[in-house]
């Protein structure tokens, strides 16, 4: 069985990979070294067992060759893309492949653009993925990653806590450093945005957000959106602390488990 992870920069995808491949039954390709399986794929050539591939997030840039569509099973990874836009700047990744585009509230405009034109692979047929959110992953990762393996027809297995990357047990090089997920990634942008930001993103995503059961931030108390001057960090600038989480409504295609 093929199995493809579609998503957009900074939604947790060589995370869940990295769980995925830690399956008796996967083997999980991500990133540069999900390269030659993806070709192998795309020329035809079939693959012993259940291949799990994670491709650059730039395959879902172009919309012509499609290459998900010779996949068996097609898994979608969805984070908030206000906090999603909040780890690509401070990661130091926001600008490898992409220009700066023009600037607006301190908020790079081409880098919603760029969220925006990879989430129309999914958003344009949301019928052939089932799409797993990130807040769920982190907030409840058994019960999501159970309900993952029931649609991959795979038996289930205890994936959490997971190995971190070794010689022996293999996985992906970036994880190392712990076994378990971090709860205090989600819902960053309501400490960390202005109104007129969280208002930016309304406008640019909006419909996008509500299609994926994320709340405007119109919609949410006044009080949990933070109030002074905020200025988004560059990949020069140190990172910000953490928020408390917060609550969003789970989508209708949503995985297992959802929010606080």
């Amino acid at each position: 069985m093929r199995v493809i992870i579609g998503y957009s920069m900074r939604s947790g995808s060589t995370l869940l990979a990295h769980i995925l491949g830690g399956h008796s039954q996967i083997r999980a390709y991500s990133d540069i070294s999900s390269s030659w399986a993806l070709l192998r794929n795309m020329v035809g050539l079939r693959h012993r067992g259940t291949v799990c591939i994670k491709p650059l997030d730039l395959v879902y840039l172009q919309h012509r060759l499609r290459p998900w569509q010779r996949f068996d099973r097609r898994i979608w990874l969805a984070r908030d893309p206000r906090d999603a836009y909040l780890s690509t700047v401070e990661s130091g990744y926001a600008y490898l492949f992409w220009r700066p585009g023009r600037r607006e509230a301190d908020i790079d405009l081409g880098l919603l653009a760029r969220w925006r034109r990879i989430y129309r692979t999914y958003l344009d047929h949301p019928e052939s993925w089932y799409r797993v959110h990130y807040e769920d992953l982190v907030q409840d990762p058994d019960t999501t990653l159970s309900g993952l393996l029931e649609f991959l027809d795979l038996p289930f297995e205890k994936l959490y806590p997971f190995e971190p990357f070794d010689l022996i047990h293999g996985g992906d090089y970036k994880i190392t450093q712990s076994n378990t997920v971090r709860r205090d990634s989600r819902h960053r942008y309501l400490q960390q945005l202005t109104p007129e930001q969280m208002a930016l993103f309304d406008r640019e995503l909006g419909a996008e957000m509500q299609a994926l059961g994320y709340p405007l931030g119109r919609d949410l108390p006044t009080p949990a959106v933070k109030r002074e001057t905020a200025r988004i960090a560059t990949p020069h600038q140190p990172p910000v602390r953490e928020p408390s989480p917060a609550r969003h409504p789970a989508g209708l295609a949503s995985s297992h488990g959802a929010g606080d």
